[in-house]
């Protein structure tokens, strides 16, 4: 057991070594065991993918729990290095699937964007604002068939790009950036606008227009937002409606992703991520 040392390199030997005492009966050799391999991060992973078919099924579970805290940390690595960039939504919603779904195909929910992108553009070339806004709604919401999951609002994959699209269920955020996505194609000037408790968008010119994806594109006066504000308790301030960045969005997109998750173990992840990216 001299190998358990943080300071050691992951030789192959030493490696092969802790991963096969994962099948000793000792729960304290186990846990022992776990944290070196943790420590040697991705050095560990082959010796562990070949302990997946080991008899001991014991072993074999401790194992997959292990490659699934690799495949983490190796997530929270991608996400931390994005964090430090000028972030993009799409990109960070996207890496979010990935933290869901390693083997996802972000590509296909790009390729859905450029289709309804192109299949939207006729439908709102040289349109007014508020005409513009009627055929979003009756693009996402009715052809489309984009709705808010009242049933199940906590359930994760509400926030995951790539449920949202195929299923055509989400939160308010993901369905606001959804319309924003495919907006950004078209060169919409479409923002979104953190109210406390709901997110909403607003399509902005001379007379900007507040739209509530979530409801099927249903548009709000300012009075609407006002009083919903003032509905959860918070005294109306003019910050509450101005438009939320990038990286404001996706905090709020963790945070809806950690609130709404049942694994303490991606709550952590995601709680890391979130000081990653507030701290850029």
């Amino acid at each position: 057991m001299d190998f358990l040392n943080r300071t050691l390199e992951p030789r192959p030997s030493r490696v092969r070594a802790a991963a096969r005492l994962l099948l000793d009966p000792d729960p304290k050799i186990h846990r022992a065991c776990e944290r070196q391999l943790v420590l040697w991060g991705e050095s560990a992973r082959s010796a562990l993918v070949e302990m997946l078919e080991v008899e001991d099924a014991g072993a074999r579970i401790r194992v997959r729990r292990l490659l699934q805290q690799l495949e983490r940390e190796r997530w929270l690595s991608r996400w931390i290095e994005f964090a430090r960039t000028d972030v993009d939504l799409e990109d960070g919603m996207l890496l979010f699937c990935e933290l869901q779904r390693p083997l996802g195909e972000s590509a296909d929910v790009r390729s859905a964007f450029d289709e309804w992108a192109l299949e939207l553009a006729p439908r709102v070339d040289g349109l007014g604002t508020r005409r513009v806004v009627d055929e979003l709604s009756a693009f996402f919401h009715g052809d489309l068939a984009f709705r808010g999951n009242r049933r199940s609002y906590d359930d994760p994959d509400n926030s995951s790009l790539d449920t949202v699209v195929r299923r055509r269920l989400g939160t308010p955020i993901s369905l606001c950036a959804v319309w924003m996505l495919v907006g950004r194609r078209l060169g919409l000037p479409l923002e979104g606008v953190g109210l406390p408790g709901h997110f909403i968008l607003r399509l902005r010119a001379a007379r900007s227009v507040l739209i509530d994806p979530f409801h099927g594109g249903r548009i709000l006066t300012r009075r609407d937002c006002i009083d919903r504000i003032q509905a959860m308790g918070y005294a109306y301030e003019h910050s509450l409606l101005e438009p939320a960045d990038d990286r404001r969005m996706l905090l709020r997109c963790l945070g809806n992703l950690a609130h709404g998750h049942g694994d303490r173990e991606v709550r952590e992840v995601l709680n890391r991520a979130r000081t990653a990216l507030v701290s850029g």
